[in-house]
């Protein structure tokens, strides 16, 4: 796939999430000593600066942030297209350029670069 074509659904996916979704259930003893069972409750989890952060997500908005979820996971391997499209055009800028002396561009020029 090429580097636009990746750019252009990563573009397209719109609200994603990043982690995973638990659903949890508690079960708590009524004064009869019959077990009661309540939840779903779900959990969204993920790792934000090295930190665990759990989000409690209501019910009524699970199954849209699980369609994000799986949206986040679209994202994630089309930035790792992104990348490997990347690697490669640069292996070939240095497959051309091997025995070429690199110039860098004065910061002064930056702005005068074609495209």
């Amino acid at each position: 796939m090429e580097q636009r074509e990746v750019l252009l659904q990563l573009g397209a996916i719109g609200a994603a999430r990043r982690g995973q979704i638990s659903e949890q259930w508690f079960e708590s003893k009524d004064r009869d000593g019959n077990v009661r069972r309540t939840g779903p409750y779900y959990i969204w989890q993920r790792f934000v600066d090295g930190q665990k952060i759990s989000v409690r997500i209501p019910r009524e908005d699970a199954i849209r942030a699980m369609e994000e979820l799986q949206r986040g996971k679209e994202a994630t391997e089309l930035i790792g297209q992104f990348w490997t499209n990347a690697e490669a055009a640069t292996e070939a800028v240095k497959k051309k350029t091997t025995g070429q002396t690199l110039r860098r561009t004065s910061a002064r020029n930056l702005g005068k670069q074609s495209s």
